[in-house]
């Protein structure tokens, strides 16, 4: 077995990262609270460059233990901005519940950063200044947060990583990371105390019935909402070999009929409903007014702040 090294980083970056193209797939901000990953996924995509410069795949995490303390200012210099535009996923090229790195992080900081994190994200909200959250996972460690996550149910949707039922598969495809038994476990101890959560079934592996079936049994353990997408960046089958062959003419491919509270264009005499808003130029220097579809993302059911064309 390789040697894991966790790294605590103390020189401050960036703590949201604003994106230069924001629509279905793209949030106007992510957030990380560590670079790399253990679980050492076939299909990630962080494998290589750019992502390998900062650290060696499957093998190393480095945590920014300066992150917390960052995002509340950073979190109040964007307090004005259009609320449309407050919405960050968190960890969506990480994974912020690695057992290994919490546990460092408690034995030798006696911190939790992530903890730490979504805590100011609360902070915020009871102050006025409203932000969405968008907490990416495939880990069952962040029933370590329930309590936490609870008492942000208004604004705190997690996005559970599933790829497959089948635990063969999941196997070859997802090294280290949880068995899917533990993650459907995972959404009805969420749901059981009012979170909102939604499968990702991105990048599914299987066809539409299997994509079907995966959203019957997330539904029925709580879910609420479901987002598929098949892979589109290596070959399916080479990798249920174990391979990795790059697809030539990368094209995103859904089944949009099975999406729920995910995005959806919202439907009215045949035709996308639309609403005109204020969005950032890609370089965020200046805004212009755009008519963008109005998307069903589940936002209203949580609570009752006007997200613009996000409902």
């Amino acid at each position: 077995m390789y040697e894991r090294k966790v790294t605590f980083l103390e020189k401050p970056g960036r703590a949201l990262n604003p994106q230069k193209k924001i629509n279905q797939s793209n949030f106007p901000f992510t957030l990380n609270a560590t670079i790399g990953c253990f679980f050492g996924c076939l299909y990630c995509y962080t494998q290589g460059f750019p992502f390998s410069v900062h650290t060696e795949f499957g093998k190393e995490v480095k945590v920014k233990t300066w992150l917390p303390a960052r995002l509340d200012e950073e979190l109040e210099k964007y307090r004005h901005l259009p609320q449309h535009v407050k919405r960050v996923q968190v960890n969506e090229s990480s994974e912020g519940y690695l057992p290994q790195v919490m546990a460092r992080s408690r034995k030798e900081l006696g911190r939790d950063i992530v903890q730490e994190t979504l805590e100011v994200f609360g902070d915020h909200w009871r102050r006025g200044n409203y932000w969405m959250v968008h907490l990416l996972t495939k880990s069952h460690m962040i029933l370590k947060h329930l309590d936490t996550l609870r008492s942000m149910r208004d604004q705190v949707q997690v996005e559970l990583t599933i790829t497959t039922l089948s635990e063969a598969r999941k196997k070859i495809l997802e090294g280290s990371a949880p068995t899917i038994r533990k993650r459907l476990g995972v959404i009805k101890a969420l749901s059981d105390r009012g979170v909102f959560v939604r499968v990702m079934a991105m990048p599914f592996i299987g066809n539409r019935d299997e994509a079907a079936e995966l959203r019957r049994i997330g539904f029925e353990s709580g879910a609420r909402a479901f987002k598929h997408k098949k892979m589109n960046y290596w070959d399916e089958d080479a990798l249920l070999e174990g391979r990795l062959t790059r697809v030539k003419g990368r094209k995103d491919v859904a089944f949009e009929d099975l999406q729920v509270k995910s995005g959806e264009h919202v439907i009215e005499n045949g035709e996308p409903k639309t609403v005109e808003v204020l969005m950032p130029t890609p370089k965020w220097k200046t805004w212009e007014k755009r008519m963008v579809p109005i998307e069903n993302s589940g936002y209203s059911e949580m609570n009752d702040i006007d997200w613009g064309y996000q409902i």
